[in-house]
């Protein structure tokens, strides 16, 4: 680990991949949250995952597509920084350690994860229990609200290490999350604290845009894969540059058809995170709801959208009526 992390590493329910303690797993595999460097060949071989990443494998998933940040994920802003990272932040503290550089980065919190884990394994009594706490605590606040949908999504979206990376991954921090019993009655503060996603009628087409590409407004993760995914089923043109850019110069094309894909797109991430809510409990239906909210707006705005498209003229209405 890099300076991202604190301590020698986190601990697991499962430790099945070589490794000869569960704590050793999960500290592994933060691993691969960082560029590939000189560790990387050891560790894909020791965990079976293949041939090693290549720095160009790193860039295509967590620079271009699904960005390994909390407060990407938990702002609503949907980038790095902001409140959600300063949250982050804090609890470093609170835990009396100097917050590194990238406090919300992904390899850092498994590492806090992995320290608090340990620590909590050579302690007994009260202090024990006050160290299980804070692993509740990171757990719930600053990982399960995030990491399983950019887990789940970073499987559909590649191939190779980086798919069954995901995918062990998602297992692991499952399993902490049924061992530690996580589900509170109260929310994570950092989905407390949304708002409802912009409507464009109310707050403008550049605040419900950027409330489209964060995740927590949105309840869906849209990537540049997903665009030019929607771009090619739709026969659109794709402008390059900007998730914001690109998108709404696909709505200026077509905007009903892109509203409605948009639209089916949230349906589909909404149903995976009901499909976590067993155990993950209010988190998962609370981004649920989330997207299904999404789903609804943009139904709406392409029904609106439709009716205020020009009715056919001449012949072509002749013929529509004809068929009624």
């Amino acid at each position: 680990m890099r300076d991202r992390a604190t301590g020698d590493g986190p601990a697991t329910e499962s430790g099945d991949r070589g490794m000869s303690t569960p704590v050793e797993l999960l500290r592994s595999l933060a691993v691969f949250a960082e560029p590939p460097g000189a560790e990387h060949e050891r560790l894909t071989e020791l965990l079976g995952f293949g041939a090693p990443p290549e720095s160009s494998d790193y860039s295509d998933v967590f620079l271009f597509q699904l960005y390994p940040y909390a407060s990407v994920h938990l702002g609503p802003e949907g980038m790095m920084g902001g409140e959600a990272r300063d949250r982050v932040a804090g609890f470093w503290r609170a835990l009396g350690q100097v917050p590194p550089t990238e406090p919300d980065h992904l390899a850092g919190l498994l590492g806090l994860y992995a320290a608090l884990a340990e620590r909590e394994g050579a302690l007994d009594g009260a202090e024990r229990a006050l160290v299980r706490q804070s692993r509740h605590a990171l757990l719930h606040e600053h990982l399960a609200p995030w990491v399983f949908g950019f887990l789940g999504r970073t499987q559909e979206l590649t191939r190779g290490v980086y798919g069954t990376w995901a995918e062990l991954l998602s297992r692991v921090l499952q399993a902490e999350v049924v061992g530690l019993d996580h589900r509170d009655d109260r929310l994570p503060l950092h989905l407390r604290l949304v708002a409802e996603m912009p409507d464009p009628n109310v707050e403008g087409g550049k605040a419900f845009l950027a409330g489209l590409l964060a995740p927590v407004l949105s309840g869906m993760i849209l990537t540049r894969a997903d665009l030019a995914r929607l771009a090619g089923e739709l026969d659109l043109g794709l402008r390059a540059g900007e998730r914001r850019y690109a998108l709404e110069h696909m709505l200026a094309q077509n905007p009903v058809s892109v509203l409605r894909a948009l639209a089916a797109e949230a349906r589909r991430q909404g149903a995976m995170h009901e499909q976590r809510a067993s155990w993950l409990g209010k988190t998962a239906v609370f981004l649920a709801e989330q997207a299904r909210r999404t789903s609804s707006m943009l139904d709406e705005l392409a029904d609106e959208e439709g009716m205020e498209q020009p009715e056919p003229v001449g012949d072509e209405a002749t013929t529509v009526g004809a068929g009624g």
